[in-house]
């Protein structure tokens, strides 16, 4: 128990001291409308209020801003990409998106969705991610730059936050052990009722634990999509 208690001292100390909270990395979002060939300002004008709502999440520990909105007729559904993605085709993925691509940035792709199963409750989004040997992200760019959410999703301001949170290192509560989830500080059936990280329509905010927890990642993992780094 001495060794556990140790061991999650020395982890929060070293994300405070490594990062601190005045390096604010910035990093730049491109969305981009599949299966569009034409502006649909009904869809475009959901883009500014998920990026002030995700900016407020992250309470100021990562600052997001939009660079660019393109549009691309090839189309695709969230779940059968998702399909995809799981069997690690890339070239499937990236014959859909290598002509409108950006690198140096998180590229959101936005995709019609269904429901698989006929509820009517249809995946909102997804985002590939690595599970080890995360200092190879940059070796990687662009495939796991991405991230896959629905036009409904858009809508729902809450599913840009939670794939955000995947990118950036997080897992789901209920994937999590007991001592991550202390570590966490999801240590409450209040607290893991409206962390980001669940499914759960209470959701609303990150705890101060996950906050640091990204932003070092930010800075150790995905240093080359900075853009840059306020003091």
């Amino acid at each position: 128990m001495k060794i556990i208690l140790l061991s999650v001292i020395f982890y929060l100390t070293f994300i405070q001291s490594s990062v601190g909270q005045r390096q604010i990395p910035v990093i730049g979002i491109n969305f981009y409308l599949m299966g569009m060939e034409t502006v649909d300002e009904s869809i475009t004008k959901h883009i500014g209020p998920n990026m002030d709502y995700l900016n407020a999440a992250f309470e100021g520990r990562i600052l997001f801003e939009l660079n660019e909105i393109f549009m691309n007729d090839n189309k695709a559904f969230i779940p059968d990409l998702h399909k995809i993605a799981r069997s690690k085709d890339k070239s499937r993925i990236n014959s859909l998106v290598a002509e409108v691509e950006k690198v140096g940035a998180i590229n959101i792709y936005l995709f019609d969705t269904y429901s698989v199963d006929g509820s009517g409750r249809a995946m909102m989004g997804f985002t590939p991610v690595l599970s080890r040997k995360r200092h190879t992200y940059v070796h990687n760019s662009p495939y796991f730059d991405r991230m896959f959410i629905s036009y409904p999703g858009l809508r729902d301001k809450s599913t840009i936050v939670h794939e955000m949170g995947h990118f950036l290192g997080l897992d789901h509560p209920w994937e999590m052990s007991h001592i991550n989830l202390e570590l966490m500080g999801i240590t409450s059936e209040e607290v893991y009722d409206t962390n980001h990280m669940t499914y759960s329509t209470n959701a609303s905010s990150f705890t101060q634990e996950q906050l640091e927890r990204m932003q070092h990642f930010a800075i150790e993992f995905r240093s080359y999509l900075i853009d840059r780094i306020i003091q």
